[in-house]
């Protein structure tokens, strides 16, 4: 009877013992641990953890199908010299957990993995999950912390979350904020793996999938930039991956110094933009404030409304300095607004090779540049602030201990269209960083440049470099963007010194160097699958510029490109002056429209929120024009035969952009409520002016809901306020 006792008394106390590592919510019908609140339920699987349902309560949609096999939540990839070793969370049993409610209904859950073995090294290994659910929203704040005490291993990758069976395929629109605008691919059902910060595949960190109106939103807000790839493919997996610091050095280690953002939502594409954007102008890049406050930005880039695209001479090698110049100052006159020049091959290396010997300058240049700013334009030459020719014969002794160097030691080579082997410089390096900020200032000096272009900060991506000597953590980590605002700040500080005030700009669009950066350019070729994302996020922070466009497939196909980049914000052009000859007359009429466009609606499009595009409540005819991509390869794009954006002023006015593709008359019907876009008063409150660039009109009557009929290829700005 005693021993009956004791065994009874023993059984009660591990149950409680149990029960207090072990506390959640359950699924009675499965036996799920759930973390939820009124919006959404995220289910655990018992024993393991892997995530397995994340079900928004609104709808009663589950974003997860069933699957063979165990879930997963995270997979870890260690190395012990070249051995590896994959830890998935899908094949542990999770040791404890716990939920609990915090402040103001915050639920937060930690899920610890504890004394893993790595080979033959036990209890080596500790890896802790915590989720943090607010009590008025869908999307949860996930983080990872693993502490490695090994001696042989070292972490060299995190993938978390990494989720299998998310998302059914064929079922979600997948919008990614790559090739500089932003893409929505429907009905998605392959794999993509974008890496950032990337700027020709994923300027900034997040992503969402879309089905009907039942969303998913996933980012990292990471004020670091660390680097990291998206993986999708839906069905199967997702995952984020994020390289370790001092990846397999044994004992390294990860404590996540960033949130994963992931969860349900209402709505569409531009939902998931402003709730990045609630970040994003929280992030060290945005905290000079916005361009209105951008006191460092020069006024003559924010009144830039049209760029040219211009080689060599621009005019011809052997004329007189006003022969030379001729074609761009005709170029000024005929578009009379004020206009920027970029300017390739104005040295006399050839293009992508000798970089970084640019000088000296093929001759008279500097003659030409002075001529050019006296007439008050912008003139922006070519450098590269990223490679450099590894032909060059001082490239060994100078360059070589400066440039990001693999695990072996040997340093990375790339080559672009000529073949032109070119190393990728560590832009942590004070060799680097000065060495750019010398050719900045130089150009200043010596040629009399008011701007620069430097290629491929925010285009190309991160490299992994292992190279100890120059003080960074080995691979993966925070350090590449770091490296690169460092050499901005120097860079800047030469763009500005002795009276000189430089505009700075680089190839694409990633967001880390954007304090650095006073406009990027978007030169990657149009597609029909094109959202503007990227101006959703940081219109109001950042300059734009480009609508780069095919001359050879006809008018309307050019003009449909340069008023979509118009009316998303681009400041537009960057084309030679063949858009000069005659039978691209129309082309230059529409291009000199959009210029003076963008001079009236400065106070949106330069300082100024992208809110919205123009959803029509009536049927809107479709063209289907050539668009190829850049290889020349043939594709079409079908576009609506009106497009329209909804601009929003800091003066809480907003501007209405339409523009009509078709050589006839064109109407579009769509609704506005201001209660969308944060203002309390009813439309009747406002008043409407048909902002022109010969003079506004006014309109007397406005409502809800509008009706508006565009004359050929018209370009309309309404100003509500």
């Amino acid at each position: 009877m005693n021993r009956l006792k004791l065994n009874c008394s023993l059984a009660i106390l591990c149950l409680i013992a149990f029960s207090n590592i072990c506390v959640g919510n359950q699924n009675q019908n499965s036996n799920r641990i759930e973390l939820a609140n009124s919006i959404v339920r995220f289910e655990f699987e018992p024993g393991n953890l892997g995530l397995a349902a994340m079900v928004d309560l609104n709808s009663d949609t589950d974003h997860f199908i069933p699957i063979d096999g165990k879930h997963s939540l995270w997979q870890l990839t260690l190395y012990n010299n070249d051995q590896k070793l994959t830890l998935s969370s899908a094949q542990l049993t999770c040791s404890s957990y716990k939920i609990n409610e915090l402040a103001a209904g915050l639920k937060q859950a930690t899920l610890l993995w504890n004394d893993l073995d790595l080979n033959d090294e036990k209890n080596v290994l500790n890896v802790k999950v915590t989720v943090e659910l607010p009590n008025n929203s869908g999307i949860a704040s996930w983080r990872i912390h693993v502490n490695n005490d090994s001696k042989l291993w070292g972490l060299w990758q995190v993938d978390f979350p990494y989720c299998s069976g998310f998302l059914k395929s064929t079922e979600y629109d997948i919008a990614v904020p790559q090739a500089n605008w932003g893409k929505l691919y429907r009905k998605f059902n392959t794999k993509m793996s974008y890496k950032y910060p990337f700027g020709w595949l994923m300027p900034m960190q997040f992503m969402c999938a879309l089905n009907g109106n039942n969303a998913v939103y996933i980012a990292t807000h990471d004020p670091g930039a660390w680097v990291k790839s998206f993986v999708i493919e839906p069905g199967k997996e997702f995952c984020i991956t994020t390289n370790a610091e001092n990846m397999a050095v044994p004992g390294s280690d990860f404590s996540a110094p960033f949130p994963v953002m992931m969860g349900v939502y209402q709505g569409n594409w531009m939902k998931a933009c402003k709730t990045y954007r609630k970040f994003a102008v929280t992030a060290p890049w945005t905290a000079e404030g916005k361009l209105s406050q951008r006191s460092s930005v020069p006024q003559k880039l924010k009144d830039t409304a049209l760029w040219m695209l211009v080689h060599n001479y621009i005019g011809p090698e052997n004329g007189t300095l006003a022969e030379k110049n001729k074609p761009l100052l005709d170029a000024q006159k005929f578009f009379d607004v004020p206009l920027a020049a970029h300017w390739y091959n104005w040295h006399q290396i050839p293009f992508d090779t000798h970089y970084p010997n640019y000088f000296p300058t093929k001759p008279d240049i500097a003659d030409q540049v002075h001529d050019l700013v006296s007439h008050g334009l912008v003139i922006m030459p070519y450098i590269n602030g990223r490679i450099v020719d590894i032909s060059n014969d001082d490239f060994n002794d100078s360059y070589l201990p400066y440039a990001c160097k693999n695990r072996d030691g040997n340093h990375y080579t790339e080559t672009y269209g000529n073949g032109v082997k070119q190393a990728p410089m560590c832009p942590y390096t004070e060799f680097w960083q000065n060495k750019v900020a010398d050719i900045v200032e130089r150009l200043g000096n010596d040629v009399g440049v008011n701007a620069v272009y430097i290629d491929q900060i925010a285009a190309a991506g991160p490299v992994l470099c292992f190279d100890k000597s120059h003080g960074h953590p080995l691979g993966g980590g925070r350090w590449w963007y770091d490296g690169y605002r460092e050499m901005l700040k120097k860079v800047q500080q030469a763009a500005h010194a002795q009276g000189r005030n430089m505009i700075i700009t680089t190839e694409c669009a990633a967001e880390p160097c954007m304090d650095g950066l006073d406009a990027f350019l978007i030169w990657i070729k149009p597609d029909d699958r094109s959202i503007p994302m990227t101006t959703a996020v940081y219109s109001g922070y950042s300059l734009y510029f480009a609508s780069p466009a095919w001359f050879q497939h006809g008018d309307r196909a050019w003009i449909a490109a340069q008023g979509r980049a118009f009316i998303w914000g681009s400041q537009c052009g960057w084309m030679g002056f063949e858009l000069f000859q005659p039978e691209h007359a129309k082309k230059a009429a529409y291009l000199k429209k959009v210029g003076k466009y963008r001079v009236a609606a400065r106070k949106f499009l330069t300082y100024g929120e992208l809110v919205d595009t123009v959803k029509p409540t009536n049927k809107i005819e479709t063209i289907t024009e050539t668009w190829p991509d850049h290889g020349g390869n043939a594709r079409t794009a079908t576009l609506p035969s009106i497009q329209g954006a909804i601009w929003k002023a800091q003066d809480n006015s907003f501007g209405l952009f339409l523009v009509n593709y078709l050589e006839k008359a064109n109407t579009v019907e769509f609704d506005l409520d201001p209660a969308n876009y944060s203002l309390t008063k009813k439309l009747s409150e406002f008043t409407a002016t048909q902002i022109r660039p010969e003079g506004n009109i006014n309109r007397n009557t406005i409502s809800n809901h509008f009706s508006e009929t565009l004359e050929p290829w018209e370009i309309r700005l309404l100003e509500i306020k």
